[in-house]
């Protein structure tokens, strides 16, 4: 699964929280900050599913003229 910085996930086991990095080619891994403040370094297997996305406002959209 593909995830961004700044999206609220879920996983697999259980914890959810808000990923604060991600990295790598082949695997990607994804650093997981709880609501408690705990850091979990994860794979993207091992997410369950994302339950927020985070949406930018401030960007401007493209507009066909």
């Amino acid at each position: 699964m593909i995830c961004f910085k700044g999206d609220e996930i879920k996983l697999k086991t259980g914890e959810s929280g808000e990923v604060q990095d991600t990295w790598g080619i082949a695997r990607t891994w994804y650093k997981v900050k709880t609501p408690d403040g705990r850091v979990i370094f994860t794979m993207a297997d091992n997410i369950d599913s994302i339950v927020k996305r985070h949406i930018d406002k401030k960007g401007k959209r493209w507009r066909a003229q």
